[in-house]
């Protein structure tokens, strides 16, 4: 089974802003690629071997999945009819 995982808007825009902050806080261009690769691979890997993986998060976005990465919560759909997934948004507890 091949599944597509695609990124809307917001989440493109949340990674943006997790790079930032990771360099910011870092101020190392290598450790933020790093981190971003890692975690994107995560993702990857995770959510087309088990699309499932995140727990129902429906006190967030209707008909969502809730996965977390190293505090990260990473909140997708799964269309299992287009074999898709939508990471929709991440975001971290304790950060704006």
């Amino acid at each position: 089974m091949k599944i597509k995982i695609l990124f809307t808007k917001r989440a493109t825009k949340r990674l943006d802003e997790i790079a930032s902050y990771i360099y910011m806080k870092t101020q190392s261009k290598e450790l933020t690629r790093n981190y971003l690769k890692k975690l994107k691979e995560f993702m990857t890997v995770t959510l087309k071997t088990f699309p499932k993986a995140g727990r129902p998060s429906v006190e967030i976005y209707k008909a969502t999945r809730k996965l977390v990465y190293q505090s990260y919560s990473i909140i997708y759909t799964y269309d299992e009819e287009k074999k898709s997934i939508y990471i929709v948004t991440l975001y971290r507890e304790n950060l704006p």
